[in-house]
């Protein structure tokens, strides 16, 4: 999305200023049943609304001749804001509730980096990254002498752009720095773009989702959908995660379709963790029968993408912000023969 003359990265749509990562209209239409141990209805599940909202993967992208801009927010809870020149970190914040505004400057030594130094960016693209639960609402970017800014050009941003949508391990739960969850970590290394569209507590492949997601540009497509739908009936996740694979890889069989199992975690690992030892292979037969009908379908196992059980946090599903590094790392790996940057 452009706006302001700003690139907003993965965002899906700007509303009074509030940058939200998926229309409002498909979060209004997040839910799935929750049932009992008999397999009967209870109640309707909507609790992962409020992570579809959440900002992950979100940058505001721009070039400028100034030396120093202030980029100035609301929050509605604290926030992570991270700056960049191009690949070259240059600031960071933690932000309280409420108005603020966060001041960069170009370091001097940035403008003598050649073009070989740098990685998935020009040195002249200015990125801001922030992360955060509730609304980030944007107020506006003030340049130091009010120098003109644009948004990038294409050759100066990565020329593959990744549609990544998951569960809470992909939106980056565990990482303490998410410019270290394990997407961005793969992203850098491979020298693409992700488009983290993953939902904590979700990726229940709801209809209304699966449209809006395959209207996204990409390049190719991520999807690591069996965690938390791996607890209810089989006809459910057949239906939900059959037919996210099946509508992915038929509407786009000239594009590689990476198709994640469910990653080790809760009863893979620990005696005394919440027992998935049926749910995990359920989730994760009816994603290997659907990806073995696509030759644009490319399988991943999830137990070789986090292959160190300490690579978890305490609570023996999410990785650690370690583990996240670490999995990055390997997720590069499996993805790197199929991608040419």
């Amino acid at each position: 999305m452009i706006h302001d003359q700003i690139e907003f990265f993965n965002v899906a749509e700007l509303r009074d200023g509030v940058l939200y990562r998926f229309p409002l209209d498909v979060c209004d239409h997040l839910r799935i049943p929750e049932y009992d141990a008999a397999g009967r209805e209870l109640r309707i599940h909507t609790g992962h609304r409020a992570s579809a909202r959440a900002s992950c993967g979100i940058e505001l992208r721009f070039v400028t001749d100034a030396k120093e801009v202030t980029f100035c927010y609301e929050a509605q809870n604290s926030i992570q804001c991270t700056a960049y020149n191009g690949d070259f970190q240059s600031a960071y914040q933690i932000a309280s509730p409420g108005r603020n505004e966060m001041t960069i400057t170009r370091e001097r030594a940035v403008e003598g980096v050649k073009k070989a130094s740098e990685n998935r960016f020009s040195k002249d693209v200015w990125r801001i990254a922030v992360s955060g639960e509730g609304d980030i609402r944007f107020l506006g970017l003030k340049t130091e002498k009010g120098e003109a800014i644009r948004p990038p050009r294409a050759d100066e941003c990565p020329r593959i752009r990744l549609l990544a949508y998951g569960s809470s391990i992909s939106q980056g739960i565990g990482a303490l720095y998410p410019p270290l969850n394990y997407l961005n970590t793969a992203a850098q290394v491979l020298g693409i773009d992700i488009i983290n569209k993953a939902i904590a507590g979700g990726c229940f492949c709801e209809r209304e989702t699966i449209d809006y997601l395959t209207g996204e540009r990409c390049d190719a497509v991520y999807l690591e959908p069996g965690t938390n739908i791996a607890d209810r009936p089989l006809a459910v996740i057949e239906s939900r995660v059959g037919g996210l694979i099946d509508t992915f890889c038929e509407k786009f069989p000239e594009k590689k379709i990476f198709i994640m199992t469910p990653i080790r975690g809760l009863s893979d690992v620990s005696d005394t963790a919440l027992d998935y030892r049926e749910k995990f292979p359920r989730s994760r037969e009816v994603i290997c029968r659907h990806a073995e009908k696509y030759p644009n379908a490319v399988l991943l196992d999830g137990h070789q993408l986090l292959d160190k059980d300490y690579y978890l946090a305490s609570d023996i599903l999410h990785p650690s912000d370690f583990g996240h590094v670490m999995m990055g790392i390997n997720f590069a790996n499996m993805l790197r023969p199929y991608l040419k940057p």
